[in-house]
């Protein structure tokens, strides 16, 4: 490559880091703290010092990222300022899948990978969340760059001490990237040829991670029953059934990557598709659904005879495709439901698949690319602008109780207590009393009535805040139950939370 090669491409990296800093850092505390969120706030701030250290060692969420954000709320609470720490390795790994797709595939391909990374809504949501996906991206990024230099033969003892350490961090980060070492895995036992020593050094390499994971590994499989991967039995007790008779459909795999393309801010809404999967439902949606789905499956088509004309489609189908499988039979085991973000490890990869397809000749390539990267910057501003593409707001659920509420008065939350506590109680001076209890003990009419009475419903008004119902029980049998002893007095409706003030009956 050329020295003005070089500085076409380093200009070109650098304005395409600029667009992933302004798009990840625009409006960045503009969404709700959601459930998930909440959680990793718990974990990191829930005690100090000895006690806090001791809890990363039975953490399953990710000890590392709970290390991480264990410090940084020291230096500011805000929304945006915590999720500014999952910002930067967002921006971070712009310039990694520059060097993965010129690595695998050329420099067009690592070029048109960085633009369309810059421009995700799928990366963009996850840098604008208290979560660890962005840190887990950065590092699948990062392994698949030095896995590539391995298998072309050029590797040193610093690259896969490299490997190796990314590994360790990458498990640390988030448990789904077992897959990413599962799959590179199978594609080092399934190369032809291949000498002993690779397949050794590998496997050392493999070992090691493994001895370091193994301590959160065991007490993860203690945790679901780990003989359920293999046999049928419920859940350990306390335990509960995924929402589904199943946690997947076949489509779920394809909505994985129309995500992948388009985030979740394009065609049906989340909590559409938590309430009605049904064609009568996500018609209205049926033409971005079509055009985005066409152009989405052109770009990979192209992809795929790209990365085969250059000898790398067993790399790239490895990486696509046994991350899905493992998700797929977790779910299928109702191990975890079926879910996009559990696939990260692939998300790398997929923007490369897209990229080394737009960057043939012809205008198919460039049609699939721009309708593509035009439906992009659509879910991008509906992702800023759009209320029913926001995560649910408790926010404004907090603050209208905090506004009406009166001496006496009980606020029973179902089912996202946390973040709504977050708001009501951790940030301001609510005076009624919170009442929640687990989803768990509320799956039947007698376990709802229990909980209903046990709260004293009678005695006062009550706030019902209902926030992802759908996860505990139809509404209308929660608010019916609740009517057996209450009569609504008002109701109000934000972004997927639905709160009613009740009055005791005379």
């Amino acid at each position: 490559m050329t020295d003005r090669e070089n500085d076409t491409d380093r200009r070109w990296i650098l304005g395409c880091v600029g667009i992933g800093i302004v798009l990840r850092l625009f409006r960045i505390g503009y969404q709700n703290i959601w459930i998930d969120e909440s959680i990793s706030l718990q974990l990191a701030t829930y005690a100090e010092g000895l006690e806090f250290w001791r809890g990363l060692l039975i953490d399953i969420h990710g000890p590392f990222t709970s290390a991480l954000l264990h410090g940084w709320v020291k230096l500011g609470q805000s929304e945006a300022w915590m999720r500014m720490l999952y910002a930067i390795p967002g921006v971070a790994t712009i310039p990694l899948v520059y060097i993965l797709g010129r690595r695998l595939l050329g420099r067009a391909t690592g070029r048109l990978a960085a633009l369309a990374l810059a421009l995700s809504p799928f990366h963009v949501w996850y840098s604008q969340e208290i979560r660890n996906y962005t840190w887990a991206m950065l590092w699948a990024t990062g392994a698949l760059i030095l896995f590539t230099r391995i298998w072309d033969g050029q590797a040193t003892t610093r690259t896969w001490v490299g490997l190796t350490a990314l590994g360790v961090v990458s498990v640390l980060t988030n448990f789904s990237a077992v897959f990413l070492l599962i799959s590179l895995s199978l594609i080092v036992l399934l190369r032809r040829p291949f000498s002993a020593r690779f397949v050794g050094t590998w496997a050392i390499a493999m070992v090691a991670v493994g001895i370091v994971f193994l301590p959160w590994f065991v007490d993860w499989f203690q945790r679901i029953g780990g003989d359920r991967i293999f046999v049928d039995r419920p859940p350990p007790t306390g335990g509960v059934h995924l929402r589904e008779a199943s946690g997947f459909s076949p489509l779920g795999a394809a909505w994985a990557y129309w995500t992948f393309a388009f985030g979740y801010s394009l065609g049906p809404t989340l909590l559409e598709l938590h309430l009605d999967r049904s064609w009568s439902s996500l018609s209205r949606h049926a033409f971005a659904l079509a055009a985005g789905a066409a152009a989405i499956g052109a770009g990979a088509w192209l992809g795929v005879r790209e990365t085969r004309r250059q000898g790398r489609l067993s790399i790239v189908l490895g990486m696509l495709l046994v991350p899905l499988l493992l998700s797929v039979f977790l779910a299928v085991r109702e191990i975890k439901t079926f879910h996009p973000r559990y696939l990260i490890s692939s998300f790398p990869i997929f923007v490369v698949l897209l990229a080394a397809g737009w960057s043939r000749p012809g205008r198919f390539a460039k049609g699939a690319a721009l309708v593509t990267l035009a439906f992009a910057l659509v879910a991008l501003g509906q992702h800023y602008f759009h209320p029913a593409y926001a995560k649910e707001d408790s926010r404004s659920a907090a603050r209208l109780i905090l506004e009406e509420e009166r001496p006496g008065d009980t606020v029973v939350v179902i089912y996202s207590l946390r973040p709504f506590r977050h708001y009501f109680s951790d940030t301001a001076d609510g005076q009624a009393r919170l009442h929640y209890t687990h989803k768990r003990y509320l799956r039947t009419d007698e376990e709802l009535r229990a909980f209903i009475e046990g709260a004293g419903v009678s005695s006062g008004r009550v706030w019902l805040v209902l926030s992802r119902w759908w996860d505990v029980a139809p509404e209308t049998r929660i608010r019916g139950l609740f009517e057996e002893q209450l009569r609504e007095e008002q109701s109000w409706q934000f972004n997927g939370v639905k709160v009613t003030l009740y009055e005791p009956r005379a």
